[in-house]
């Protein structure tokens, strides 16, 4: 919100061991890079380490369990996302929408 121009995830991953988890933290890194239009940078002790562009692209990572490192030049991005505007308030527009919505269907019955 107050302009920095990338995202840096630091994570340990070796809990999850060979499972499906950091499979999944990793493709979490993508809609934060979506959701902020801003690159990410991603660094895991055990993988998956890599690079996400501010569109949502992978640029590069790594594998899961291998020792290696990786150098990216990054883009970064001065647009700023509707989220990093106005943060939740889609989720409370829609929460609002639904009250409203259950009142009229159903709150008539009752009243």
């Amino acid at each position: 919100k107050d302009g920095g121009d990338f995202l840096v995830n630091i994570t340990n991953d070796a809990w999850f061991g060979r499972t499906s988890g950091p499979y999944q933290h990793f493709s979490m890194i993508v809609y934060r890079a979506i959701e902020n239009r801003k690159p990410v940078i991603r660094a895991a002790n055990t993988g998956i380490s890599g690079f996400v562009d501010s569109n949502g692209n992978i640029i590069s990572k790594t594998d899961i369990f291998k020792r290696c490192y990786l150098t990216e030049r990054i883009k970064t991005d001065n647009r700023i996302s509707f989220y990093s505007r106005y943060g939740d308030i889609f989720v409370y527009l829609c929460m609002v929408i639904s009250v409203y919505i259950i009142v009229n269907l159903y709150g008539k019955k009752y009243l």
